[in-house]
């Protein structure tokens, strides 16, 4: 008799061990699975900033310099020009109310995830690249954040462009 509750208190604790592992594996799992959904929303979010950042500070300053910013494009005209694509975009600014849906193989058991990049662009104050300036400065940030349905917080990248010019 002895011996029937000593194999079933026996069974009892392999059944919790074996659920405890597996409570185990599936913790690791779903971590590893967020840090790859992260991994690939920073790249997206850096990608974008690199290509605004490759672009001429201003639509003006692409073909000539700028010494005062009241030459610049107002903060309220920040974004593309008229006939002008996301394609075609020539200067920073242009990446003012950017968005874009990108579908990503991930593989297991979500194989496509969609992730939303979106951009603005904001001109800032120079003693204070936190602080959004309601007029032309030489100095603009873009702010891109990038969702996912399977991602339990949105990821967000900033950067702050300045022009100088040299002589």
């Amino acid at each position: 008799m002895i011996q029937i509750f000593l194999s079933i208190g026996a069974i009892v604790l392999l059944s919790i061990a074996t659920l405890s592992m597996n409570r185990g594996f599936e913790a690791n799992d779903e971590v590893m699975r967020s840090s790859k959904y992260a991994v690939i929303a920073t790249s997206l979010a850096a990608s974008v900033i690199e290509d605004a950042a490759g672009m001429a500070f201003d639509d003006i300053t692409a073909d000539s310099m700028v010494t005062d910013p009241s030459g610049l494009t107002s903060p309220g005209y920040l974004g593309l020009e008229s006939g002008e694509s996301i394609h075609t975009a020539d200067d920073f600014d242009d990446f003012n109310n950017y968005s874009q849906y990108d579908t990503v193989d991930v593989g297991g058991v979500f194989n496509k995830v969609v992730f939303l990049t979106s951009a603005t662009i904001t001109y800032v104050a120079s003693s204070s690249p936190q602080t959004t300036s309601t007029s032309a400065t030489m100095f603009k940030k873009i702010s891109v954040s990038v969702t996912c349905p399977v991602m339990t917080e949105t990821i967000r990248q900033e950067m702050v462009f300045s022009y100088f010019r040299f002589q």
